[in-house]
């Protein structure tokens, strides 16, 4: 049957129209079989004006131009998507564009183009420069909104990293600075013990004689040397202390001590295996293989916590 040479002058008048029509469809078909995939759920709660609002400068109002390709409320929700399943700049792309229920939710129709990375990744600097905890705050006041116990219960999380005032240090290193923060908390506690301790304590024993080697230019055999003398000084140093410290200390000054040496004990039971005579006395000290070391060992002396 021949087409009517109207109908595709007909077609192209309504042809943008029509997309929008078709799009409206097939959104439709989709969701009525995804009211359970997250996004559609989003959708339904997050209000993201205060961020389009916050993000309306990122581009020019004035100078000659077409209105922009991506509207800032697409980029807003096309960078909230990324962050939500962690994905990088190439991925939230690829989904955008090949993914319908991602498109509808960027707010994209159907036959529409998403934006490409380097769109995304410009934008995603522009807010991180002038809206860097915008995101973070606005979802989360209606997270805790949505959710009012929930914000109130215990939060566990893991991280590959963390900003602490603390510096990995080797089990030697560990130990003497442990004793050195041991030091400065009991001369302010009690400058009588710690005139008494200082004056019987073996110095080089604990803390190595000042042109001693680097530990990493010593070999297994002296490294164990070392670390026994290192351990053995400790622990005798811990027993000058608790021997000097008066009872009647109050508890205010004494606590910043007892941590201290909590914190010695905790690092010698996790790291160390020290074997004993019928007498009592150390015979050696051995380093504890990675599966018998003690759970949460110290990770810095300056910093406790950091485990």
């Amino acid at each position: 049957m021949p087409i009517p040479d109207f109908l595709p002058d007909s077609v192209l008048v309504f042809w943008t129209r029509l997309c929008a029509w078709f799009s409206s469809q097939v959104y439709a078909v989709m969701l009525a079989h995804a009211q359970q995939h997250l996004l559609v759920r989003l959708h339904a709660r997050l209000d993201l004006q205060a961020l389009v609002t916050a993000c309306a400068g990122y581009h020019h109002t004035a100078g000659p131009g077409d209105q922009p390709t991506h509207p800032v409320a697409y980029l807003v929700r096309a960078v909230l998507v990324k962050t939500l399943y962690s994905w990088s700049l190439r991925e939230c792309a690829d989904q955008i564009n090949h993914h319908l229920v991602i498109k509808w939710f960027v707010g994209y129709p159907v036959f529409a183009s998403g934006p490409d990375y380097t769109t995304l990744a410009r934008f995603e600097a522009w807010v991180s420069e002038h809206h860097g905890r915008t995101f973070f705050d606005v979802t989360l006041q209606q997270i805790d909104a949505d959710f009012p116990g929930e914000r109130r219960q215990p939060q566990v999380g893991d991280t590959f990293a963390m900003q602490a005032n603390a510096a990995k240090e080797g089990l030697v290193r560990l130990i003497r600075h442990t004793w050195q923060c041991l030091l400065r908390v009991l001369q302010t506690a009690d400058p009588v013990a710690y005139a008494a301790v200082t004056g019987q304590l073996a110095a080089v024993a604990l803390f190595g004689a000042p042109d001693e080697r680097a530990e990493f230019y010593l070999d297994p055999a002296a490294r164990r040397v070392r670390l026994q003398t290192t351990v053995v000084a400790a622990l005798h140093c811990a027993e000058l202390v608790q021997a000097h410290l008066p009872p009647t200390l109050p508890a205010a000054a004494r606590q910043p001590v007892t941590d201290r040496l909590a914190d010695l004990t905790k690092l010698v039971a996790d790291e160390v295996a020290i074997p004993r005579d019928a007498h009592g006395a150390i015979t050696r000290i051995e380093a504890l293989p990675p599966k018998q070391q003690g759970s949460y060992r110290l990770g810095s002396a300056t910093d406790p916590a950091a485990t």
